[in-house]
């Protein structure tokens, strides 16, 4: 069976493989602008410790990582956002990643689906997500996936530097 679930500490070294997969890979159409400095073990393990990782694994390969929780840049609580929603009723996703070898397939779509029936569950109002300008194949898998573009900001993170994020937002009913 095939299932999302919470990551263990003991995956760390194998999900920080999957996203180097990522980094390597990276092209025109993917490409999160990740590196070593942003994506690495302590990322990882903090995440995993926070219980806030989620693995996606196929037998024994784990062939997606997404981060769900509340968290988001300073300059995104200005954006227009579609609901008017507290920190504790939205959730948000980070570094969503899919082996490159298992793309097309519906992956991110029964990923998110899981995401959004928890978040239902949970009694959220609404899920939310940014794009670093450049990951166009991310923006097209979100907008297929139901999400409404609504804001640009430009925001500095250490890992990348000053760049330009797209916010793309799911309203829950």
């Amino acid at each position: 069976m095939i299932k999302l679930r919470k990551a263990k500490i003991n995956e760390s070294v194998k999900i920080l493989e999957l996203y180097n997969n990522i980094i390597d890979t990276a092209n025109d159409e993917f490409n999160p602008k990740w590196n070593n400095e942003y994506i690495n073990l302590g990322f990882i393990e903090d995440s995993i410790l926070k219980e806030e990782l989620y693995v996606y694994k196929v037998d024994e390969m784990i062939i997606s990582s997404v981060v769900v929780n509340n968290d988001f840049g300073k300059r995104y609580t200005d954006a227009n956002w579609i609901v008017d929603a507290k920190p504790n009723e939205i959730v948000v996703i980070h570094t969503f990643a899919v082996n490159p070898s298992c793309r097309g397939k519906g992956i991110s779509k029964e990923i998110f689906n899981i995401i959004k029936k928890q978040s239902l569950k949970n009694h959220k109002k609404t899920i939310r997500v940014d794009v670093i300008n450049g990951n166009n194949g991310a923006e097209i898998v979100f907008k297929h996936l139901g999400f409404k573009h609504v804001d640009t900001v430009e925001e500095f993170y250490d890992a990348v530097g000053l760049e330009t994020f797209h916010l793309y937002e799911y309203v829950l009913k």
